[in-house]
């Protein structure tokens, strides 16, 4: 499965170039669009850049040259590889993180998400090494693609009863996560969702989830007690391997 990691940290990680911002506000870069301004990063994959660090505090609204603009939205790599970032607090106007937004802050230690947001790309929290806990609103649908993948302080995690979905390698590498409930709203759990999840005990499969892809639980050795519902019509392959 050492391919399958390479591949997820390139999956992770895009060719980038210098982005261009229109604003910066209060040590803040910002993209406007219309009457919306969107939190950008000074410069994309420059390693040796550090846009932001410390305690960050988005606000709800900024005006710049007369004009009111709603921040909406934390745009894509916006604090990418940023490790001095602390904390952040997200307003209530935000309603979408995009794509790998958190990628790298290993700084973090944990993330309180309004409930304002419904939508968060895939990667978000990748190898965000110090996070250890993480609210999702119940506005959230989906946990997608990679979003914890590589958090290995991650010892709790809010999953809510409007999520119907935890995507591939979601938890890939969590392995201090000891305890998952998944809520009766989720009918899928992604391959390689739980990979590698060492830590992990016990996971309550609800009576909704109708297939667990591949992998999903491989590597868990840890875990010692799973409940299958009945409804569940397809285990994929290497599932449960290694779980001893």
């Amino acid at each position: 499965m050492k391919n399958k990691l390479i591949l997820s940290l390139l999956l992770c990680i895009v060719s980038f170039q210098s982005f261009a911002y229109d604003a910066k506000i209060d040590g803040i870069y910002y993209i406007f669009s219309g009457t919306n301004a969107v939190v950008t990063y000074l410069s994309y994959g420059d390693s040796n850049n550090r846009a932001y660090s410390g305690n960050i505090t988005i606000p709800e609204t900024v005006t710049y040259q007369g004009n009111i603009y709603t921040v909406t939205r934390i745009g894509e790599y916006a604090f990418y590889n940023c490790s001095g970032l602390t904390s952040v607090n997200i307003p209530n106007s935000v309603t979408s993180i995009g794509s790998s937004a958190f990628y790298g802050c290993s700084g973090l230690t944990s993330v309180d998400i309004p409930n304002s947001v419904t939508s968060i790309g895939r990667s978000v929290f990748c190898s965000c090494f110090g996070l250890t806990s993480v609210n999702i609103p119940n506005s959230v649908t989906s946990i997608g693609q990679d979003t914890f993948f590589l958090c290995v302080r991650l010892t709790s995690v809010n999953i809510p009863n409007s999520v119907t979905s935890i995507g591939e390698s979601a938890f890939h590498s969590c392995n201090s996560l000891t305890i998952v409930n998944i809520p009766n709203s989720v009918t899928s759990i992604g391959e390689y969702a739980f990979y590698g999840c060492s830590g992990l005990t016990s996971v309550n499969i609800p009576n909704s989830v109708t297939s667990i892809d591949k992998y999903a639980f491989y590597g868990c050795s840890g875990l010692t007690n799973v409940n299958i519902p009945n409804l569940v019509k397809s285990i994929g392959q290497n599932t449960f391997y290694g779980c001893i």
